[in-house]
């Protein structure tokens, strides 16, 4: 019953969330720099080299996709504070 009530187009929806949130997870697992990291650090999107902290230093950098909750609440280390931990090269 419940999608008979259920729009169809909200469905398009769902499936371009989910493979844009899919796709977003493998990068960030990337364990490299990518072109677009430093717009997204500016705009408190986790990149590559946030979630390596969150793996080397795992009190920090919670966040998957905003990384505003750890600025927020005093979790978030920038990559910049560990240059050593990262590589540049792709």
């Amino acid at each position: 019953m419940f999608a008979y009530y259920y729009p169809i187009n909200l469905h398009y929806t769902d499936m371009a969330f989910g493979s844009i949130y899919a796709n977003w997870l493998n990068l960030i697992h990337s364990e490299y720099q990518l072109p677009w990291d430093k717009a997204f650090r500016k705009l408190g999107l986790g990149t590559p080299g946030d979630h390596h902290i969150h793996h080397k230093l795992f009190k920090y950098n919670f966040g998957h996709l905003f990384m505003w909750w750890d600025q927020l609440f005093g979790t978030y280390k920038s990559i910049l504070d560990y240059p050593a931990v990262f590589s540049d090269s792709v």
